[in-house]
């Protein structure tokens, strides 16, 4: 009876952390889209472009280079651009979501230039759909740039000759530049502008229905200003909230979206914060470097300060929204310092107690979660895309590293903390489940996975069965539920790209 009912509790603590995993994803995605809005309202008080560029690196442009023969590199405060041969490239600027040039309709360009160039502007309203292409009539000429060019009244082209209307929605933008062979430009700032400036919302625009039907027949009334204040559901999901972000930014791209019952306030954007994660990062490896130069004595202490100082710097990037599109170098110290620590404590307490093969029991039980992982694809999945065997090598290399830190570095320290054993894979999974917040499903799906994979280790005590059944089933699950029951595999602050 006391089994039973042990096992009864264990289900229920399971359940309840599967629910505060969801209800945690959703609090952290309200508030980056918080933030978000936030920061358009700042800008809009301050009457500044919701769009703007400022080209400092070349990785500040889509794929970090000119598309067509010409030179990007840096150069003071811009980017300087050098034609190598004369024929027309592409300067693509990167785009989160859609742009609004038929309330935003200026395209600004500031910088310098050599010698007289032509100016075109490339554009295509979703990825996949044709695009259109329009050139100013006259040259630039050199000297100081402060181009201004009204969208509205380029003469636009498609790729077949035909004629195309002034763009209203934007997902793709690339500007379209003609030097003599060895002229170059510097490029300082873009930015998509107004003509008369914006009054700030003090009052929601309009509340969206979590119905996507519906919500997309509200937006498309023409009543809803430039920059609507567009109030989400209430307890909308991590993933609904995102969801509904994206149908807003197709129809309203300049749309201040903020959950529901929260209110905008002004961010205050003054001042260059980046020496805070410089000081923590610096106070994080000087104590990673002590405790591993001065370990304390009793076996036990040292296991706990072990696993808090191995954890807090991966946890404090992935929960801290410090992964985004790149990686910070002090995020990348971070991540270093961390796995140089733990495989240091490691090599200390050798031997191990955990190889890495195991006999063939010890493979066929990790591969267990192959049949559910195959039913939820066949339930829940959507376009299945298989993976390149580069993908799968790098994915399993990927697999080998977080299950050696989950199993071999954190399991075995809770194990040692003389905590209950369900309880000690308790935890393990939860901490594999945080390494992938925000994304409210994949954490829980995480979760699941982690539990069964830490007890198959405990059991055997072979690693790489289990790092081959998390790469095998997650390579399924990403070609065959994103886009389905998933929305990506992305986590941390690349979860809202």
């Amino acid at each position: 009876m006391r089994r039973w009912l042990a096992t009864a509790g264990l289900a229920l603590l399971v359940a309840l952390l599967l629910f505060g995993l969801r209800g945690l994803a959703a609090r952290i995605t309200a508030g980056h889209l918080r933030h978000t809005a936030d920061r358009q309202l700042a800008l809009i008080e301050h009457g500044q472009p919701l769009w703007q560029w400022r080209l400092r690196q070349p990785h500040d442009l889509v794929a970090g280079r000119a598309f067509g023969a010409a030179d990007v590199r840096r150069a003071g405060d811009g980017l300087r651009i050098r034609s190598r041969d004369g024929t027309p490239f592409e300067l693509g600027l990167p785009v989160s979501g859609m742009l609004d040039p038929g309330h935003w309709p200026l395209l600004a360009l500031r910088g310098e230039a050599d010698a007289p160039f032509r100016l075109g502007v490339a554009w295509r309203p979703r990825l996949g759909q044709p695009g259109c292409l329009g050139w100013q009539d006259a040259p630039v000429a050199a000297g100081p740039l402060r181009v201004v060019i009204d969208l509205r009244q380029l003469h636009w082209r498609g790729a077949d000759g035909s004629s195309c209307a002034a763009p209203k929605r934007i997902e793709m933008l690339r500007l379209q530049l003609a030097l003599a062979a060895g002229a170059s430009l510097r490029l300082d700032e873009v930015a998509l502008r107004r003509e008369a400036p914006l009054p700030a919302p003090t009052r929601p625009s309009l509340q969206l229905s979590s119905d996507p039907a519906v919500a997309s027949r509200q937006l498309a009334d023409p009543a809803l200003p430039a920059a609507p204040w567009i109030a989400l559901p209430a307890g909308a999901l991590a993933e609904t909230q995102l969801v509904l972000r994206q149908l807003v930014w197709w129809q309203r791209p300049g749309a201040l979206i903020l959950p529901h019952g929260d209110t905008p306030t002004t961010a205050d954007e003054s001042g260059n914060h980046g020496w805070l994660a410089w000081v923590g990062t610096i106070g994080y490896l000087l104590a990673l470097a002590g405790l591993a130069w001065w370990p304390p004595r009793l076996r036990r202490h040292r296991r706990w300060l072990e696993l808090a100082a191995c954890l807090a710097g991966p946890l404090w990037l992935v929960i801290g929204l410090r992964l985004g599109l790149r990686l910070s170098l002090p995020g990348l110290l971070c991540f270093a310092g961390a796995l140089l620590f733990a495989a240091q404590a490691e090599w200390r307490q050798r031997p191990a107690d955990w190889h890495w093969l195991g006999d063939w029991r010890a493979w066929l039980m990790p591969f267990a979660l192959l049949l559910p992982t195959l039913l939820l694809i066949a339930g829940y999945g959507g376009h299945c895309t298989p993976p390149t065997p580069g993908h799968v090598l790098v994915y399993m290399l990927w697999a080998i590293l977080q299950q050696w830190l989950m199993l071999a570095v954190v399991l075995r320290r809770l194990e040692g903390g003389r905590l209950h054993p369900a309880f000690a894979v308790l935890l393990t999974g939860l901490v594999f489940a945080l390494m992938h917040t925000p994304n409210g499903t994949l954490m829980q799906l995480c979760l699941l996975a982690e539990l069964w994979w830490a007890w198959c280790f405990r059991r055997s005590r072979a690693l790489l069965p289990v790092a081959a059944a998390h790469a095998t089933c997650a390579l399924l699950v990403e070609a065959g539920l994103v886009g389905g029951l998933l929305r990506s595999l992305e986590v941390s602050a690349r979860f809202f790209l």
